[in-house]
């Protein structure tokens, strides 16, 4: 399996596959972009499209094509590699399970489900109402076939009974979401009965919950949904990606509707970059996975008071993630469906006039505040200031902060003022976050300060030998940086001519030669650990992303600054350990030679660091 492993990793081409959800600028050979796993404004992600490996030097995420896979669409291990190995058209002889295999035998069953409630819409007379409905609203036996739509029978055990042949046990179905606990006695009953079925698919194709629409009008639930599963999470996954993401890519936006019967016209009208929430507000997971494709979106809820409060709350939260957010204002008919039902071209018109965020903001300051009256002028103003202070961009707040100015009537100074106090009411939650997500991702500060000095003397070769004349490995506290630092000092022992052959008289020149790949081939012969490896990769990334550009100036000073903070580190831990160990020797009453030892000891190190 392990040669399978290496076979599919070298196959499927980082580059390629990371394309397809962010956009890579060239950076000589390497690659950069902004980071989809924090918040950024300018690149901090780098690939090497020669190593196959990509760091982020923002938030410290890194890895190869399946650390990314995993990351992006939150898979384990086993199922970035049967993705891959799918994508490349490998056949894998072996088994990878996910928790022994529970997953996987989970999408197998919602496959099986879906197919079985497929073919009875298509040709099962008990089906009649629901191809009847489906007739009624205009959804087109492609439609049907492209989205897998379906009909669950309406029966206490049908569905169930189909899957137990197809060698599934109880406990899966119900683990799948498709079964009830009956409330006395044991075992259990159909989910899903007499309801048009809407297969929820991931952004890799896999089914993984349902939909299920009554057609009983009687029935106080309209829609049904799959719980929470194994395989299921709501807030991971809209409805329709899978078929839109290569088109919000294309057409750089996405239009999110609220439910299945939203989406479904909308693809037959050739609106196909759209995707549904089903009924709940956009959720921080959903945001981010739209903004892999693009960072536009077109929102358009029901015109409800329920629709209109998830609208609101899908703006505050596209918006907190730097999304460029417009509202599709429908002419009639209270949701996209109907209104193509209506009149299609009432929904391409509606589209086409998307109004820009604040524009909407203003449009409803203006209906529902009289500015003439200053209690309802007061009310609008921070209305408004609200909604400005959330935009993520400094100059789009200044351009509305000017445009408020001029509707309002009002000093713009003031309106200044004024966001800043909301701006600090709202912060002390965010600052908490980043803070929270810094401690997590940042590496030690000792081997992050080891790693710019390792890419500075890889890359420019004509300070290695000075750094390492005056550098010692004992002020390096972590154990991954003080072993491959030896490591270097080793390696420059060994191939001191060729290194010297890569220090220029000139020192506004650089070197011709990758002292980065050369020092990895030297490593592998030399007992490396896989973090070793791992970091030597991440080196010439390093180099790429924040040092390359460096003037010889600032290169000296960079030295200068890293050396000295990585010794001042060394010292002022010993310092601490040593008096730490001093007061315990006076308190236990320690011989006057050891306590002098200490002191003396003490004393020198202080020096030092003075």
């Amino acid at each position: 399996m392990s040669q399978e492993i290496e076979e599919v990793k070298s196959r499927a081409d980082l580059v390629e596959i990371m394309q397809e959800y962010i956009k890579l600028i060239p950076a000589g050979t390497n690659f950069k972009a902004i980071c989809p796993f924090h918040s950024e404004k300018t690149p901090s992600l780098m690939i090497s499209p020669g190593k196959q490996i990509w760091k982020c030097f923002g938030c410290g995420e890194g890895g190869d094509v399946f650390k990314f896979l995993m990351k992006i669409e939150g898979l384990e291990f086993g199922e970035a590699l049967r993705a891959l190995a799918q994508r490349v058209g490998i056949k894998l002889s072996g088994h990878i399970t996910v928790d022994g295999g529970q997953k996987e035998q989970l999408y197998r069953l919602l496959e099986w489900a879906a197919r079985y409630w497929h073919k009875v819409l298509v040709e099962s007379s008990v089906a009649a109402k629901a191809r009847e409905y489906l007739k009624q609203r205009d959804i087109k036996e492609e439609t049907i076939e492209d989205f897998n739509l379906g009909y669950a029978p309406d029966s206490w055990s049908q569905t169930s009974d189909f899957l137990v042949k197809r060698g599934f046990t109880e406990a899966e179905i119900f683990a799948a979401g498709l079964s009830v606990k009956k409330d006395r006695g044991s075992g259990f009953y159909d989910r899903f009965r007499g309801r048009l079925m809407f297969p929820i698919v991931d952004v890799l194709g896999r089914v993984v919950g349902f939909g299920g629409r009554t057609l009983d009008n009687s029935e106080a639930a309209k829609y049904i949904n799959t719980p929470q599963t194994a395989a299921y999470n709501k807030s991971l996954v809209l409805y329709g990606l899978y078929r839109a993401k290569e088109e919000i890519r294309k057409k750089d936006s996405a239009i999110v509707v609220e439910g299945y019967m939203d989406v479904l016209p909308s693809h037959q009208l050739g609106i196909k970059n759209t995707v549904a929430i089903s009924g709940t507000a956009l959720t921080i997971e959903q945001v981010r996975m739209l903004k892999r494709y693009s960072v536009n979106m077109a929102l358009a809820l029901d015109m409800d008071a329920a629709g209109q409060n998830a609208a609101a709350r899908s703006i505050e939260t596209a918006l907190a993630q730097e999304m460029n957010v417009k509202v599709i204002t429908l002419p009639q008919g209270k949701d996209p469906g109907e209104c193509i039902k209506n009149n299609p071209s009432d929904w391409l018109m509606a589209i086409g006039v998307a109004q820009e965020i604040m524009d909407y903001f203003f449009d409803q300051a203006d209906k529902k505040y009289d500015f003439s009256k200053i209690d309802q002028k007061k009310l609008a103003v921070k209305f408004i200031l609200e909604k400005i202070s959330k935009l993520g961009s400094l100059l789009e707040q200044d351009h509305w902060l000017k445009e408020a100015a001029a509707r309002f009537n009002t000093s713009e100074s003031v309106l200044r003022e004024l966001v800043k106090k909301t701006q600090v009411r709202h912060s002390g939650t965010a600052v908490k976050s980043k803070t929270a997500d810094a401690i997590r991702n940042i590496e030690a500060k000792d081997l992050l300060l080891f790693k710019r000095l390792a890419a500075l003397i890889l890359g420019f070769p004509h300070y290695l030998s000075a750094v390492i004349n005056s550098f010692s490995a004992d002020f390096l506290q972590d154990k991954l940086a003080f072993g491959l630092y030896k490591k270097i000092v080793l390696f420059y022992t060994k191939n001191t001519d060729f290194i010297k052959s890569q220090t220029v008289d000139n020192l506004d020149s650089r070197p011709q030669s990758d002292l980065f790949n050369f020092f990895a081939d030297w490593l592998k012969n030399n007992k490396p650990s896989q973090a070793e490896l791992q970091t030597t990769d991440e080196l010439s990334l390093l180099f790429a992303a924040e040092l390359e550009q460096l003037t010889e100036g600032e290169i000296k000073a960079e030295l200068n600054n890293l050396q000295k903070g990585l010794k001042e580190d060394y010292l002022k831990n010993k310092i601490n350990i040593l008096s730490a160990q001093l007061s315990q020797a006076e308190r236990a009453g320690a011989a006057p030679e050891v306590i002098n030892r200490i002191y003396q000891e003490l004393s020198e190190l202080i020096r030092q660091k003075s």
